[in-house]
């Protein structure tokens, strides 16, 4: 029986984490290579990722040393570096301050470093003008030069909650660089300072005044600082994996396949080829494996949807496989945004709902990709695609089509699963007016219904000597859709034997790993707007 207790679920606090005994991933090692430098660094990642925990961690490294690092990769580091010493440490979140305004956001702020100059026994002056956090962070630091180490959290969380009001947005803006202004002036008092947020916003606006700041994710070695890597689920939860698997009656490899395809495929630098886990998701999962792979980043609200949505609403003609696998240069990914300015694609992969994938191309080189990182992801994305692009939001009655599906496909109920075609190829809105002209529609339809429902679907599934309309991947059992649409009645059985053959003849499906195969042609009448013929071989 493994002892649940020891997973850090929802615990962003190392010391505690550590105190407990609970599992904590040791990159520290990466951490020693920025944090014995002096000079501001950031690093942005997407929700739930484990900012706030690395924030932790280096608040406890810098103001209680190596204390509770025993046994970790940078207790021996760190000894060497800083033999002994310790610092002030002041650490703002900006995420956890309850304002309405950037004058009540200043005043929070204020309110927070008032509390360490109390405790330092610092004088604080009646300072003028309208904002006086900077003036008053100004004397803290000015106190002790050298002793002081800076953490900022979450530092665009007053931009990304106020993109619906532009002008409040620009007033927190100009607030924010105001403030940078000021800490870029005083960084050479300080020994250290790290901020940390979701969006890159443009050197010009934001980060104009701290010019001389480190961006942490143009550094490849830095890409697997945050989540987990398949090492690391081996390493850390190895046995939680197992007792997954014999609640769920899968074999420990099918297991981490099913966790592998739901939650890692993050990629943070074009030149880092490791894929990540999302800590949040995972441990989520691992900590009540009865209630199966939810789709646990979107529904506790980590990865932002409400902006997201507010982009996925502006490229009304866009479909929706453009926004699934777009070609990008590595250029690209090396600037900052800004979200007035910046397209879609930009924020959906800086925030997490997009990651980088290189495909050797036609001429023997190498192309990048954004692409949804794995099937949480791609079933949030779809799922607001549907309710800002085609107009079509997702009902009960679709949770209940997804949820059928699902079971469908664990009960082998194919007489239901056809039926559920049929509802999908007709729940479109104006879609299924387009969705009876192309049998490619038909098969997009399905497999937009099946993303949802959170199922491993693919299209054109290349083989070697062709490619498959549809593969769906289930615990043991691989199947392969092949989809004909009848223009006519009187062809639906020659189209049917037609999709038989043609899915036999190119060997759809014969692809490690090695699994149960079941083919199953499907053919639609444009006529009746339903399947009208299917048979499993």
């Amino acid at each position: 029986m493994v002892d649940i207790t020891k997973l850090p679920k929802a615990k962003s606090g190392f010391e505690e984490l550590r105190s407990q005994n609970q599992i904590y991933v040791d990159h520290t090692d990466l951490i020693y290579e920025f944090a014995y430098l002096d000079g501001p660094n950031f690093l942005s990642r997407p929700r739930r990722f484990g900012k706030s925990l690395l924030i932790s961690t280096l608040e406890s490294l810098f103001s209680h040393g190596t204390e509770f690092f025993k046994g970790l990769k940078i207790e021996k580091l760190w000894e060497k570096r800083e033999q002994g010493k310790t610092y002030k440490v002041i650490h703002l979140d900006f995420s956890s301050f309850a304002y309405i305004s950037p004058v009540d956001f200043d005043t929070k702020i204020y309110d927070t470093l008032a509390n360490t100059a109390n405790c330092l026994e610092i004088t604080q002056k009646n300072y003028s003008g309208t904002y006086k956090s900077d003036a008053l962070l100004t004397d803290i630091i000015s106190s002790a030069p050298g002793e002081f180490v800076l953490l900022i959290d979450e530092y665009d969380y007053p931009l990304t909650h106020s993109l619906d009001d532009k002008e409040l947005f620009e007033e927190y803006r100009k607030y924010i660089q105001g403030l940078f202004g000021t800490i870029k002036a005083l960084s050479g008092k300080m020994r250290f300072i790290f901020i940390t947020g979701v969006g890159r916003f443009a050197k010009t606006s934001v980060f104009s005044q701290l010019n001389n700041l480190r961006d942490l994710g143009l550094e490849a070695k830095f890409a697997p600082l945050l989540g987990y890597t398949e090492a690391d689920m081996h390493q850390y939860f190895d046995e939680y994996v197992e007792n997954a698997a014999n609640i769920l009656k899968l074999s420990k490899e099918e297991c981490y396949a099913q966790i592998k395809a739901h939650y890692d495929g993050y990629r943070f630098h074009v030149n880092n080829e490791t894929l990540l886990h999302n800590p949040w998701s995972v441990l989520n999962f691992l900590s009540a494996p009865e209630n199966g792979f939810k789709n646990f980043w979107y529904e506790t609200g980590g990865a932002y949807p409400t902006l997201i949505a507010n982009y996925i609403e502006n490229i009304q003609q866009v479909p929706l496989e453009s926004i699934q696998k777009t070609e990008i240069g590595s250029d690209e990914l090396s600037n900052f945004f800004d979200y007035f300015t910046v397209t879609p694609l930009s924020i959906l992969y800086q925030t997490g709902y997009l990651s980088l994938r290189v495909e050797e191309n036609a001429l023997g080189g190498q192309s990048l990709f954004l692409v949804p990182p794995n099937l949480e992801v791609k079933s949030a994305l779809s799922k607001l695609y549907l309710k800002k692009v085609r107009q079509t939001p997702i009902t009960e009655d679709d949770e209940d089509t997804a949820s059928a599906l699902v079971s469908d496909f664990n009960n082998q109920s194919y007489e239901n699963l056809i039926k559920h075609f049929n509802v999908i190829l007709n729940s479109f809105g104006y879609d299924n007016k387009v969705a009876f002209t192309d049998e490619r529609n038909c098969r997009d339809f399905i497999e937009l219904a099946m993303t949802v429902a959170g199922i491993n679907s693919r299209k054109e599934v290349i083989s070697s000597i062709g490619s498959a309309d549809l593969v769906v991947e289930m615990p043991g059992k691989r199947y392969v859709f092949e989809f004909k649409l009848a223009r006519t009645k009187g062809s639906e059985a020659l189209l049917l034997d037609e999709a038989l053959e043609h899915s036999c003849d190119k060997r759809y499906g014969e692809i490690l790993p090695i699994k149960e195969l079941i083919r199953i042609g499907v053919v639609i009448s444009a006529k009746d707007n339903a399947v009208s013929l299917w048979k499993i071989f």
